[in-house]
């Protein structure tokens, strides 16, 4: 977590805290493989991101995206649990969301992110390079007899199994085009600053960031 110390004000809260997000991802990556790491990706994220709070200055934590969604699904992904949502094309179903059947819970940090910073990528804090667009989104959905887990805004497809729910297979993981990639994750928490702070120093500019010991 020290390797992420400059962060960005998303909001002030009504009561005064103040939801930031980090300015960089980390240097390390996370993978989440097949169904287990579907079903657990939400929970797993915002563990992690649990890890930057400070007790001295913050009172919560999230993974961007993160807005009440189930974050362990402990139901098997089946026809049983996922019902009638098959047919639905929409990527969304409040009933089947706690079953894996996606969500957009997400576009409120979405929003917030686009709005403030004006996009959603961030670059590897080591190397200031290889920017991820950076955000916590469950989408399921059926294409060509297969169906397909979307994790993030990351701009990959998961495919598991068959329309059946029968025979998983290993992830498969492809982009626009084709090309084979790896479902990945830098890490890049928003965190909640306790209200009526005090800097160390400062101004709160790009130049000058309020600074806390």
């Amino acid at each position: 977590p020290k390797e992420l110390d400059l962060w960005r004000v998303l909001q002030i809260n009504s009561d005064g805290t103040i939801d930031m997000i980090s300015e960089y991802t980390s240097s390390n990556k996370i993978t989440f493989v097949g169904e287990v790491g579907y079903k657990n990706n939400v929970g797993v994220l915002n563990d992690i991101a649990s890890a930057y709070t400070n007790s001295n200055y913050t009172i919560g934590s999230r993974y961007p995206g993160y807005n009440g969604q189930t974050e362990f699904i402990t139901e098997p992904l089946s026809k049983e649990t996922l019902g009638d949502f098959q047919t639905n094309t929409s990527g969304w179903d409040a009933r089947t969301e706690p079953y894996g059947g996606g969500d957009i819970l997400y576009s409120n940090d979405e929003f917030l992110i686009r709005n403030i910073l004006g996009t959603i990528k961030a670059c590897d804090v080591s190397i200031k390079e290889n920017c991820d667009l950076t955000l916590q989104k469950r989408f399921l959905y059926f294409f060509s007899g297969r169906l397909y887990f979307e994790l993030t805004h990351l701009n990959f497809r998961v495919a598991y199994g068959t329309d059946d729910l029968t025979g998983w297979v290993d992830t498969l993981c492809v982009v626009s085009g084709g090309i084979p990639c790896t479902p990945s994750y830098r890490i890049r928490p928003i965190v909640i600053l306790k209200s009526n702070l005090e800097s160390i120093s400062g101004d709160g500019s790009s130049e000058s960031p309020w600074t806390f010991e």
